[in-house]
């Protein structure tokens, strides 16, 4: 998957994780850290079973995703995954 579609992915989660969307801006660059984008630890620990889930992430593993911005998430899921969307609607199915 490449940067641009986990950038759409990646909103696409947080507002499944933050329905109202209540303070999310969405991320727009893979330098942009989770605290500008509104998500609290709540918002973030769904991003991130989600996110896990869409990539066939084990929960054990999955549980120890911390990251501090995008691209410390997508490095993370990117060498742990075991399934490779290639787009966020493909991922998008597991998740809704």
């Amino acid at each position: 998957m490449n940067e641009q579609e986990f950038l759409k992915l990646l909103n696409a989660v947080a507002k499944i994780a933050k329905p109202f969307n209540d303070g999310y801006v969405e991320a727009t660059s893979m330098s942009d850290g989770f605290l500008e984008t509104g998500l609290d630890s709540l918002d973030m620990l769904l991003t991130g079973v989600y996110m896990c889930d869409a990539f066939g992430i084990d929960e054990e593993i999955g549980k120890t995703l911390q990251p501090n911005n995008v691209q410390e998430m997508y490095d993370f899921l990117m060498l742990h995954k075991t399934k490779n969307p290639a787009t966020a609607e493909e991922a998008l199915k597991d998740i809704q």
